[in-house]
Parts: C-alpha cells; structure tokens; sequence
C-alpha cells in the first residue's frame, strides 16, 4: 500500500499555506501530507466552506473540525450561500469559493488544492462537450494564479487509487458525500460511466487523458505571450476597449476576453457563450442591450468600453429612500453604497433616489441642466439607479453622489473645507 506522497509536497510556493479542506478522501489526504511534509518554517491552516446546500452540511463542519484538532491545525469555517439555485450550481458554488478563500490567503500566499489526475481527466471531457479551445482543454496546472493569490495542486500527478490506498495505510478517515454518485451531474456521470468504459477498451485511459491536457497546456502556454501582448493594447482605464478587441481575429478575441477575466479573478463562461457574446458586440446597436453574465458578475458595454461589474448592481433594485441625514455618520444606503462626508457636514440634506426630470446647475454654470442628460455620459446605465440625490431644505438639488455637484454645494464646501463622497458597492 502507498504510505507515501510525492516530495512536491516539500516544497511549497510560499511560506504560508492555506489547504481547501472539505473533508472529503482528496483533501483529507492533501491536508495529512501536508502536515507531514511541509518544511517546519512553513504554516498552514485550512478553510472549509460551508454551502449550505445538503442536510450533512454542519455534520461535515463539525468531522473538519474534528479532524484539525487531530492534526493540530488551526480550521477556518466559510458559510456562503447560493442566491440563484435555479442557475449553474456548480458554477456559482466555485465563485463562492474562491471568494471565501480569498478573504484568508493574503496575495503572494499559497492555497493548497487536493485535484489529482483523475479530476484533470474527467475536466478534461467536460470541456471537449463544452467545446471548449486549447487553453480550457490544458485546464489544471500544479502552480497558477487566481487573483492575487497562487494555487497549487501538489497531488495533480497522482491518481485516486492511490490517493486511497494512502488514507487507508494511514488510518485516515473522511466523509462520503452520497450526491457523488447522482449521475445526473455531470462529472458524476463521467467517473462512474464514462471513464470505466473507456478503461475497459483503452487500458490507462485516464492517464492518456491526463497527458493529452499536459500537451495541451504546453500548446497554450505558447499562445500567452501573443495574449499577453494583445490584452495590453486592448485594455483601457475602465475595462477592455471594444474596437480594439474587435479589431483582433476572431479567433483570439475569446482568448483575450478570457484572459481579461480571469485577470480580474473571474471564472470565464463556457466557449459557447463567449463566442455568442462575441457575436452580439459586432452587432450592438446600443450600450444598454449586450451583457454577459458570470456567476457573480457581469460584463456590460459603456461608453465604448466593456466593463465589470458585480451581478447585483445590474440588477433593478424597488428599495424606497427618503431620509433626513444629519452627516455626523455614514449612510448605508439600500440600493448598495454609503454616502458620507469628508470633513465636518456642512448642513442636514434630504437624501433620495431618482424620480425623473430633475436639473441641476454646476459650478461656473449660469443655467440648470438636465441631470438625466449629464449622468449619460459620466455613470454607466446599471450603475444610475442606485445614485443618492441630496436635496437641502429648500428642496433644492446638490448633488447626485458625488458625481454631480452644485454650484451651491461646491462653493459651500470650499468655504468650510468639506467633500461629499458616495463609495459605490461597484467600486
């Protein structure tokens, strides 16, 4: 029996290290070499993440627990929810994850993942029905990025046999979750019907498969460079500039949106929905009609510019507001935001959304003009329904956040040495 993992597990990419622990056989065995492996200079600590999507869940918290206190490793317990469970579970379950990890592993530090190489097989089918290209199909890698944090797989060369035979000459144990054998999800579906049927008629099948993702890989690695270079000339101040994107062949526009994605720490969609995303920006009449939508973001066009934004500000939001706001603290607002004053606040305001046919007159303006006109060409469409409009106790306009200030609140505030400032949720 295999008593041993490889020696990669010696050798971290940092000092500090983060293991994703879900208790499963993977990440049970990831967390115990781990713990016997790492140089006695390193830390590690794992995170699990809480779901909340199957009855075990707190059970499965509780055995994590249990097992760290085993090991004398300190675990950090993520809850995270699934807003939308009618869209891509699993999709949204992966950003929530990420997220979660991101708020422990500091940048430049190390989170630890237990994928080895039955799961680059089976990702590696899931995305030939995808009809996913090159750089998808190379998918996991034993050291990468995500954000400002690296990950690495340091079981990426082992199989699942001997992930086992592992924990089971170490006296391991781990939890069973029984929606793994649900074939009605996909990867399910593989492991348990695909991969067997084509072992029974291609010995190592799943080995061969994991070599052909290495080749893959090697083959998109080639292609960064031109990415790279490319993405530079296609990013502005805001996002990625559209005639410059559309300006590249077709061919490598899905790389470059792609790239600039996962840049930002977003999970790409599938080729599929890339390309018909591509396909609407060359016929967009309007700035307002083309979207892409992400499991916790969204992609929309502005002002020529594709920019990203969190999902929950392109939503529309009914939240009234209707407030006397003295200044003295922040105000969180409903519609996402805090308003507050930099400095003493000069005066009580009345803050409220938008009704429709306000003006405002600006500094060295002679004439009100239409507010609605002005934030066209200063706030992106998704992002005006959630402005504060703060009124004095005339009712007269001063400021829409603190992208349009008045004359009287401009001259106001460079008397008393105070400024507005709306933080946005988008910011």
């Amino acid at each position: 029996m295999t008593e041993h993992l490889p020696g990669s597990l010696c050798a971290p990419p940092s000092a500090n290290v983060w293991a994703g622990f879900s208790g499963g056989l993977d990440s049970t065995v990831l967390l115990h070499g781990l713990k016997q492996h790492l140089p006695n200079a390193c830390t590690l600590e794992a995170i699990h993440i809480h779901h909340g999507l199957n009855p075990a869940a707190d059970a499965w918290a509780d055995h994590c627990q249990s097992v760290c206190d085993g090991l004398g490793i300190a675990l950090h317990v993520e809850r995270v929810r699934i807003e939308d469970q009618s869209r891509n579970i699993e999709a949204q379950a992966r950003a929530a994850r990420y997220a979660a990890f991101a708020r422990h592993v500091a940048p430049g530090e190390t989170l630890a993942l237990a994928h080895h190489a039955d799961d680059v097989a089976e990702t590696l089918l899931l995305r030939l029905m995808r009809g996913s290209g090159t750089e998808a199909l190379g998918n996991m890698k034993a050291h990468s990025r995500h954000g400002e944090m690296q990950v690495w797989r340091p079981l990426l060369t082992l199989h699942r046999a001997e992930l086992q035979a592992y924990a089971e000459a170490n006296a391991l144990t781990w939890i069973e979750d029984a929606s793994n054998a649900d074939t009605g999800f996909d990867r399910n579906f593989l492991r348990s019907e695909v991969l067997p049927l084509l072992e029974s008629r291609f010995p190592n099948a799943t080995a061969r498969l994991a070599r052909s993702a290495a080749l893959l890989q090697a083959d998109a690695a080639l292609l960064q460079p031109v990415i790279a270079d490319q993405l530079a000339r296609c990013t502005g101040p805001n996002g990625l500039l559209l005639a410059m994107l559309m300006a590249q062949p077709p061919e490598l526009q899905a790389h470059l949106l792609r790239a600039w994605l996962h840049g930002n720490g977003k999970l790409a969609p599938g080729g599929e929905a890339l390309h018909e995303f591509l396909r609407q920006l060359r016929m967009h009449a309007s700035d307002d009609d083309t979207r892409l939508d992400g499991p916790d973001y969204a992609v929309q066009l502005w002002n020529d510019t594709l920019m990203l934004c969190a999902r929950a500000a392109t939503q529309s939001k009914d939240s009234a507001l209707d407030v006397l706001w003295d200044g003295q603290d922040a105000l969180p607002l409903p519609r996402g935001g805090v308003l507050a004053w930099q400095g003493e606040a000069p005066t009580p305001v009345r803050v409220r959304y938008r009704h429709g046919g306000e003006r405002i007159r600006l500094p060295g303006q002679a004439m009100h003009h239409s507010v609605k006109k002005l934030l066209s060409t200063r706030v992106p469409p998704w992002q005006r329904a959630a402005l504060p409009f703060v009124y004095n106790e005339h009712d007269e306009l001063l400021a829409v956040g603190d992208v349009l200030v008045s004359a009287q609140l401009d001259d106001l505030s460079r008397r008393q040495g105070t400024r507005l400032h709306w933080h946005s949720d988008s910011e």
